[in-house]
């Protein structure tokens, strides 16, 4: 039994549609021998899972207010190709974006922590 499944037993919604966001490549515009990230044109993945907040911290700055937040997506097929460095919004969007910060592969789910940066 997965945690996806203890979730849908209690009658929470589990299979909340997310879009995985990857950073396509192009020519780096100094250096076209090598390439860079184009956060312009990322491919898409849709993914299914449950999104569990964590923490959150305001960091109030002279001349700003950063607030950090941080989550878990807990996705059902535990062969989701999410990886360091991509990001993960709501579909449909609602204006929340998240980067991975890391993944456990806890089978037969996988587990990524996620934070979100505001201001």
């Amino acid at each position: 039994m997965s945690i996806i499944d203890d979730i849908n037993a209690s009658g929470l919604p589990a299979d909340t549609r997310f879009v995985r966001l990857r950073a396509s490549l192009k020519a780096d515009p100094y250096n076209p021998a090598q390439t860079t990230e184009d956060w312009k044109h990322p491919v898409e993945l849709e993914v299914h899972g449950a999104l569990a907040s964590s923490t959150s911290t305001r960091t109030p700055d002279v001349l700003d207010v950063q607030t950090t937040s941080t989550a878990v997506l807990t996705v059902a097929d535990p062969n989701a190709d999410i990886r360091l460095g991509d990001r993960i919004r709501p579909e449909p969007a609602d204006g929340r974006m998240w980067e991975g910060r890391g993944a456990l592969h806890w089978q037969p789910t996988l587990e990524v922590q996620l934070t979100e940066w505001k201001g």
